[in-house]
């Protein structure tokens, strides 16, 4: 009986200590540790543009610059639009030959023409700019209305789209590019009744004789202004027959410089027309005789396309000085210092087939019979 009575009284312990663990409370265990969030320091995604393998900060142009809209290639520009709220966009000009941003322009309806990004125009509320940042036109809106589209009609006009908070339906209106800033006015064609032209009489030629606009006009301007009649006048005076110079530029290639500036690596031509005062007798088929000079130079020009600066390399320079002109583009250093070499040109200004053709298009742009 005292071992029935031990054995029950073993049970029904061994019963009240189950029970008792069962109500105990467990211990508290710690929840398991989150990954560390790691945090690059690089700006959200959106602002990056990339180009041949490396990375642009759009937030450095811009900090406003929340994503980026689109990358459009024109020519060897790349626009790369930024969106910074509903009423303004950032627009960065990237060159993809010297591989930097040349130009920031915050605005809306960014539009241009001939794959030319020099000849854009864009929006700021009821204002048009050109490239350039110059006033072309202010518009006369309501509060309700806003600019939502440029098109270009041709060379001098655009085509405006207004909408309005309170229509469904855009309207357009048709603007010259002009008439926001003063123009120089075209000068009329000089009259040829058989008499002969005197040097002094023979025009300076402008761009727009060769239907030159942008970088090109930039760069022909600039060698005209350091070349011409007035500026060196000591040529025809020295020289009878010298009637006329008409100088042309040839590209061999361009990069930036600290500054933001862009410098131009150039052939520069300049071509001299002889006896040609006496034989223009028939416009389409002048007499004359003719001689070339070619020198390498420099043309550094600004973000706006206003000459910096403008450098020939002079007579007697060493191959140091050839390597200066051509700054980090060496290779175009070494072809012109290699015998019998010389560097492929990329653009010729103006784009004429041979002197004689930009001879032509000079006449018949300031001469009539």
């Amino acid at each position: 009986m005292n071992f029935i009575r031990k054995t029950w009284l073993i049970m029904i312990l061994c019963l009240l200590l189950t029970a008792c663990g069962a109500d105990s409370p467990t211990a508290p265990t710690d929840p398991p540790e989150e990954p560390p969030v790691e945090t690059t320091g690089e700006p959200a995604s959106g602002v990056i543009f990339t180009y041949n393998g490396k990375d642009y900060d759009l937030q450095e142009r811009d900090p406003m610059i929340n994503s980026i809209m689109a990358e459009t290639p024109v020519g060897s520009i790349i626009v790369v639009e930024g969106h910074i709220g509903p009423d303004a966009g950032y627009y960065g000009i990237f060159d993809t030959e010297t591989e930097a941003f040349v130009k920031d322009i915050e605005g809306a309806n960014l539009s241009w023409r001939d794959d030319d990004i020099s000849t854009a125009a864009y929006s700021i509320w009821s204002e048009i700019y050109g490239y350039d940042g110059n006033l072309l036109k202010k518009l006369d809106l309501s509060e309700s209305e806003y600019i939502s589209g440029l098109t270009w009609k041709d060379s001098r006009h655009l085509t405006v789209e207004i909408s309005s908070i309170n229509s469904e339906a855009p309207e357009t209106l048709e603007i010259a590019v002009d008439e926001g800033a003063p123009q120089s006015p075209r000068s009329e064609k000089i009259r040829l009744d058989g008499e002969i032209i005197p040097w002094e009489q023979f025009p300076i030629p402008e761009a727009e004789a060769f239907g030159l606009t942008g970088k090109d006009a930039s760069l022909y301007e600039a060698a005209v202004s350091q070349f011409n009649r007035n500026e060196a006048p000591e040529y025809f005076t020295s020289d009878d027959d010298l009637d006329l110079i008409l100088p042309s530029v040839g590209v061999f290639g361009k990069y930036s410089t600290d500054e933001g500036n862009t410098v131009y690596v150039v052939n520069f031509v300049k071509c001299f027309f002889y006896d040609l005062g006496s034989g223009l007798n028939d416009l389409d088929n002048p007499v004359y005789t003719y001689e070339s000079l070619n020198n390498l130079a420099s043309i550094t020009l600004d973000h706006d396309g206003k000459l910096v600066s403008f450098d020939e390399l002079g007579d007697g320079k060493d191959d140091s000085a050839v390597y200066r002109f051509c700054g980090p583009l060496t290779d175009i250093a070494e072809k012109l210092l290699a015998p019998g070499g010389w560097p492929e040109e990329s653009a010729r200004i103006p784009d004429t087939g041979s002197y004689e053709e930009m001879l032509q298009q000079y006449l018949n742009y300031y001469f009539e019979r």
